[in-house]
């Protein structure tokens, strides 16, 4: 009955738009409209547009393809007759058309798309874009003055149905195991999350142990230089962002911290991503890297606030022509100033240096930038 009612209705689309959608259906002699024709009836209703007729198969196959033309509508919405996809269009080149005519047969029809539901942004709702950090399902935002950030925290969860807690820090990063304290905001309360990045999980409690997702794109870049043969030497692994992605694309990762509540996370994540090349050891990174001397291909230091007072242990650790990536806080003004320090460092161990990246990861605060300095160990 709905794909009769379809094809009918489809026809008697050249009827005057001024008549009752009711008329019609009295005309057809069908008095209802079922959840088959539901579709078609808004479909109606809307205003027409371009588009494109394809076989249900190809639809995918035509949706990607328009995606990359440039000529897809994604203010309206996809609809489908059981047999047909009808993908909205902006608008269709010859050049366009002859590109999907590659992909199969389709037909240049007018329709009634739905418009999308507009979705508002935070930035829609408070006027002005709030600063703020999603993990997992946790968005941390600034701590603002008393009822502002109740407001920042209420658009957040508005518009975004993924997250479920909202909290502000109260602290710094503080104390030898770099956490922060926060204050409820909304939502659930609670500091523990899942956390999502480049395919892999990791449980995170953020008042635990210090995370941020804006390393992300770092971790995946110190992933693309390792192999697989080498070997990893994470000196301040935390939650193991850092390792449990470079175990998956190297033979060892030996991965540290001294913070309790991180070992025991980065514990968890090994075994909630199936890492099993890998050592994961709770206590001081200087007395630690003893142990693996000439030992790593690679060395990561992620302690940006002190990572200078480990560095002849993490040189010792590296194999001669191994890489070392140090991180650190500096101001715009000097930003790679810690490369003196480097170099002195590798001198007193009768080593030597190539800097191989200099670049800055992310802003930290007002003037002061979180940047990596990549240096190659050269050992006599």
């Amino acid at each position: 009955m709905g794909r009769k009612l379809y094809r009918t209705l489809l026809q008697d689309r050249r009827l005057e738009w001024s008549m009752d959608i009711s008329k019609v259906l009295r005309k057809h002699e069908f008095f209802r409209i079922d959840i088959l024709t539901t579709p078609l009836y808004r479909s109606l209703m809307a205003d027409e547009s371009r588009g494109i007729k394809v076989e249900r198969k190809h639809g995918e196959r035509f949706r990607r393809a328009l995606v990359d033309l440039k000529a897809f509508d994604p203010g309206r919405k996809i609809c489908s007759d059981g047999s047909h996809i009808y993908l909205p269009v902006r608008q269709l080149s010859e050049q366009a058309a002859e590109k999907l005519r590659m992909i199969g047969d389709f037909a240049v029809v007018n329709f009634g798309f739905q418009p999308e539901e507009m979705i508002l942004t935070p930035e829609d709702i408070l006027g002005f874009r709030p600063s703020f950090e999603i993990v997992g399902d946790i968005a941390m935002i600034e701590d603002l003055e008393e009822g502002e950030a109740e407001r920042v925290a209420s658009a957040l969860m508005s518009s975004s149905k993924s997250i479920k807690t909202v909290i502000a820090p109260i602290s710094d990063v503080e104390g030898e195991y770099r956490t922060r304290r926060y204050r409820h905001v909304a939502g659930e309360e609670r500091t523990t999350t899942t956390h999502k990045e480049h395919g892999l999980r990791y449980r995170i409690d953020l008042e635990g142990a210090y995370f941020t997702p804006r390393l992300g794109t770092e971790r995946l870049r110190i992933a693309s230089l390792v192999g697989p043969t080498d070997v990893v030497l994470d000196m301040f692994a935390g939650v193991g962002p850092f390792s449990i992605l470079m175990a998956k694309r190297c033979r060892w990762v030996v991965a540290m911290d001294k913070n309790p509540v991180a070992v025991q996370y980065l514990r968890e994540n090994a075994r909630l991503n199936k890492v099993e090349n890998i050592d994961i050891l709770e206590g001081d990174a200087n007395e630690i890297a003893l142990r693996y001397q000439n030992a790593a291909d690679h060395v990561i230091m992620n302690l940006p606030h002190s990572a200078s007072l480990f560095l002849p242990a993490a040189i010792g650790a590296a194999k001669p022509g191994g890489i070392v990536h140090y991180y650190c806080i500096a101001p715009e003004d000097d930003l790679y100033r810690d490369e003196l320090l480097i170099r002195e460092a590798a001198e007193k161990m009768s080593a030597g240096i190539e800097v191989l990246c200099e670049s800055i990861v992310r802003s930290y605060a007002p003037h002061r930038l979180n940047v990596v300095i990549d240096f190659r160990v050269k050992k006599l």
